[in-house]
């Protein structure tokens, strides 16, 4: 059974710790930058950040914030997790949560580094397009996001 709850700080610390494999090792936290990421996990900002777990095991997170107004998910399944074909019912279950949680039925926004082929594809089958992408350096790396947005 999957529960949705508020992070807390055993779930921040176990997240931050997750240890990605090759080619997405980009997504490790280096643990030089965990005391700034567990402040702005608990950070009174606007960003809501949820634990997803499934018989007590901490499977994935969930972030949610709304700049001008629009949702943007963010969202990780634990390294042992991927690959297992449970993208599309993840990402759908933070979608449902989101929507029902915040009463919201407008658009979500979401990123995605443009060489995960793989989460594109689940976002595409779940209706996302593409509608711009944003360079940026993710502790110390270049990257570029891909922004996609789910019209209702």
């Amino acid at each position: 059974m999957i529960e949705i709850r508020y992070m807390n700080r055993p779930e921040a610390k176990e997240y931050l710790q997750w240890d990605y494999p090759a080619p997405y090792a980009f997504y490790n936290i280096p643990a030089a930058a965990h005391v700034d990421e567990m402040a702005n996990i608990f950070a009174d900002d606007g960003d809501d950040y949820y634990s997803v777990l499934e018989d007590d095991i901490l499977i994935g997170m969930y972030e949610f914030s709304f700049p001008d107004g629009v949702l943007e998910l963010g969202l990780g399944l634990a390294p042992e997790y991927m690959g297992a074909g449970r993208g599309r019912d993840f990402v759908q279950q933070g979608i449902d949560f989101a929507r029902s949680r915040y009463h919201y039925a407008g658009p979500i926004t979401l990123e995605v580094a443009d060489f995960n082929a793989r989460a594109r594809h689940v976002y595409e089958e779940l209706g996302f397009k593409q509608i711009g992408t944003r360079d940026a350096n993710a502790y110390g790396t270049p990257v570029t996001f891909i922004k996609m947005q789910l019209d209702k």
